[in-house]
């Protein structure tokens, strides 16, 4: 069996976790990232605009949303951290942790799970004037602790994809 790579294992740990909304995996070898995209989907009341950050408008009862976690290599990457929901720092030549790159999937499946409660929400209530999905940085630090504590953090290093 090859060994795996950081693009593997995360798409082995997302299809085993039977995430309930849509993602890819994305490598951007240029800019030295690999990306996460995760799409909701939620049903607006009947006449109710909504418009995105772009000025695009809802043509169907239909809203989706889309965002993006990152992992870069600060040295190589050059991209605005701004963009990404998060964004998480690594080196291309120790490649990430396996324990890490699990934390970082159930705390996206926690995420996306508030966020698609949320989105319905804003979708359903014309009150509700924005939605944006949150990354909590301070659960995300804890979740990861606690793995380590109760040693259920997998210290074995995942490489990054060759050429």
């Amino acid at each position: 069996m090859a060994k795996q790579d950081v693009i593997d294992y995360l798409e082995t740990i997302m299809e085993e976790s039977h995430l309930e909304f849509d993602w890819a995996v994305h490598w951007n070898k240029r800019q030295h990232t690999i990306e996460v995209a995760f799409t909701i989907y939620a049903e607006t009341v009947p006449d109710l605009v909504v418009q995105d950050v772009e000025g695009t408008v809802n043509k169907e009862n239909i809203i989706q949303f889309e965002d993006i976690i990152c992992f870069y290599d600060p040295e190589k990457s050059k991209i605005r951290l701004d963009d990404y929901l998060a964004a998480f720092p690594f080196d291309l030549k120790k490649g990430i942790e396996k324990g890490f790159l699990d934390t970082v999937v159930k705390m996206l499946r926690i995420v996306v799970t508030e966020g698609q409660s949320d989105l319905l929400d804003f979708a359903t209530d014309p009150a509700i004037e924005t939605f944006e999905m949150e990354w909590n940085e301070t659960n995300f630090e804890s979740t990861l602790q606690t793995a380590k504590d109760t040693n259920r953090y997998n210290k074995e290093r995942v490489d990054y994809p060759k050429f």
